[in-house]
Formats: structure tokens, sequence, C-alpha cells
């Protein structure tokens, strides 16, 4: 991270034990997105790992273990915040434990959709754009080289059970 850049969110590639990751489509806006959101002093003390654990388990029941820091997304003008100024969209990778029942995101009282995809599959799928192409490509070599985590051949995107999934 550059000196002085704050650190506004902080998003992630939860990898699963078959090498894809947990995606979420916010069914009111059908907006596709990782899990993950705004650092908060209080509810995380300004640290990103934190956010993400917090924010992973709010919006997807989601467990992860042993995050781990790709790089950052460079917000100009701090847009997703009011244009407050200069800011920096934290990306990490960490290793999903177990996923519980689908529950409502508490900030918003919305249920997200809950998927797993391949990385690569969900940014082409999703239009993210060729920075999220490097950091999938990152995510996905900490998910093999770290947890041992590979994308099986042919594997698609599929919904979560409702009920959860323990490992």
């Amino acid at each position: 991270m550059p000196g002085g850049l704050a650190m506004m969110q902080a998003w992630g590639w939860l990898f699963v034990p078959d090498g894809r990751c947990v995606v979420l489509i916010d069914t009111e806006d059908w907006w596709p997105l990782l899990p993950g959101g705004t650092v908060e002093q209080l509810a995380d003390g300004g640290d990103p790992v934190a956010t993400l654990k917090r924010e992973a388990v709010e919006q997807a029941q989601v467990s992860c273990v042993d995050p781990q820091y790709l790089g950052y997304v460079y917000d100009d003008e701090g847009a997703v915040h009011g244009g407050i100024d200069p800011c920096a969209r934290v990306r990490m990778a960490a290793r999903v434990t177990q996923i519980g029942p689908a529950a409502p995101d508490p900030a918003t009282g919305r249920m997200l959709l809950r998927l797993l995809a391949p990385a690569q599959q969900a940014v082409e799928l999703f239009g993210w754009g060729e920075q999220a192409h490097l950091h999938a490509a990152a995510a996905e070599r900490l998910a093999i080289e770290r947890w041992g985590q590979r994308p099986a051949p042919g594997a698609t995107v599929s919904e979560i059970p409702a009920a959860g999934v323990v490992w």
C-alpha cells in the first residue's frame, strides 16, 4: 500500500476445497460482488483482515482463515464513499472452512445469492475487467500453492445450498 492512502474497503477471493471461490449476487440490483466491504474503525480496528472475516460472515455466512494480501484497486476520488479523497480497495484471498445456512445481510436486510465459481470464470461472466483478471490469477496461484486448492477441470458455477456446506 502506498503511504498515506486510506484503506476504505477489503474484498476477498474466498476459496472452497474444490478450488472455486464464493461470488455473491445482490438480487435487488443484480450486482455481482466478492464478499467484503467497508473497513470500520469501531468493528475492525481499521484492519482489512478483520473486515474481510466480518463481512464474509455477515454477507455470505462464510467462515474463512489465513487471509493473504493480493493487492488493491486504486480509487482516485473515493467514489464509493461519496468522493472523500483517493483511497484503496484492498483485495485478499482466503481459505473457506465452512458456509453456514443462508441469512439476510444485517447491513441491508437483503438475502444475497451465494455462488461458487472458478475465479477466472467469475471475472469473465461478470465483466470485471483486466485488473480483476490479475487479482483472480494471483488468488488462484495462492490457493494452489498455499492450500492445495486447484480448480477441477470443467468446474462450473453453482449455487451454494441454502443449508450451507461444511468440509
